[in-house]
């Protein structure tokens, strides 16, 4: 699912203050558009990790999920419960999961883009069980939109 769509019949003003999980269920019940869920989310607390660290193999690799066109998505989760599962079930060792706004995650990935960088990178909040992305392109348009 990606952003800036328009939905009919749903909330198109921003709650003042849900928790992550509530934000994500009402928006995958239709119940909020897809512009008042990221203006929204924006404020959430999330967990996540660093983009490359060292696997069980013992080599280093980027944790990143591909999509099209050289670019990928950096994981976001509501828990670092959920953080460190989805790292561990991906073979990962070794790795801390800091905790911010999903704003400021946006703003330091769009960050990371702007170096040479093989793989540009966006975001997906809790794949697995939401799987809701930011890409790459849409990151500069989803950060003025948390402001």
């Amino acid at each position: 699912m990606s952003f800036f769509r328009r939905r009919n019949n749903v909330s198109t003003s921003a709650p003042e203050s849900l928790d992550a999980e509530t934000l994500l269920e009402q928006h995958k019940r239709g119940e909020m558009d897809d512009n008042t869920f990221l203006i929204a989310f924006g404020k959430a607390d999330i967990f996540y990790s660093t983009p490359f660290g060292d696997h069980k193999d013992g080599g280093s690799r980027l944790f990143a999920l591909p999509d099209k066109d050289n670019t990928g998505f950096l994981p976001v989760f509501i828990s670092a419960e959920r953080a460190s599962g989805f790292y561990d079930k991906a073979g990962r060792c070794g790795f801390l999961v800091m905790e911010g706004s999903f704003k400021s995650f946006l703003e330091i990935t769009r960050g990371m883009n702007r170096g040479k960088t093989p793989v540009k990178l966006g975001a997906v909040i809790e794949p697995g069980y939401y799987g809701i992305t930011v890409g790459a392109s849409m990151l500069d348009a989803a950060i003025r939109m948390m402001k």
